[in-house]
């Protein structure tokens, strides 16, 4: 049984807020080095982890894309405090992934749970331009077609989304 001590920690940490779109679990190494081969993007393309907690998307994204500009939203002050100090390359802010914008990024990574995904999807097809992808690892956007799928090494599957002139009028109202 947990401690009163830890559980408290961890709410700090980890606010309920935060669960409720996506529990803590880290992009495992090595699950993204497929990506820039199915989802090219040029040289300082602007790259967002949305709920990117202590960094580790950012990471397996900075692998892939190493001549890209990072940028991860995360909801908790203290793993966006930590994001920050591990990751000094990236732009790391606290603010909700649900009221940010996206329509500057050129590729979105949501490592969301598979109850979010539907309002990840309409967010992507009001927000993101034409050619920007929707990046999901483990969860399908049933929603979509997806560009390119992969299996990450973990097992995992890797779901890419281009984002196409038709999603915008489907998600307009």
């Amino acid at each position: 049984m947990a401690s009163p001590l830890l559980l408290a920690l961890l709410a700090l940490a980890y606010p309920l807020r935060a669960w409720r779109d996506a529990p803590f679990f880290p992009t495992p190494a090595g699950a993204l080095d497929e990506l820039a081969r199915l989802a090219p993007l040029p040289a300082g393309a602007a790259v967002l982890d949305a709920g990117c907690g202590l960094g580790h998307g950012l990471q397996a994204l900075r692998h892939a894309y190493p001549k890209a500009q990072f940028y991860g939203i995360e909801w908790s002050a203290t793993l966006r405090w930590l994001c920050a100090l591990r990751l000094p390359w990236a732009r790391i802010r606290r603010a909700d992934i649900w009221a940010a914008d996206w329509s500057g990024y050129a590729m979105v990574y949501a490592f969301q749970r598979p109850e979010s995904m539907p309002r990840a999807v309409a967010k992507a097809a009001k927000e993101l331009r034409k050619g920007a992808y929707l990046v999901s690892l483990d969860f399908q956007a049933h929603e979509l077609v997806e560009s390119a799928r992969y299996e990450a090494p973990n097992g995992k599957m890797v779901w890419i989304y281009q984002m196409k002139a038709q999603l915008f009028l489907l998600y307009k109202n």
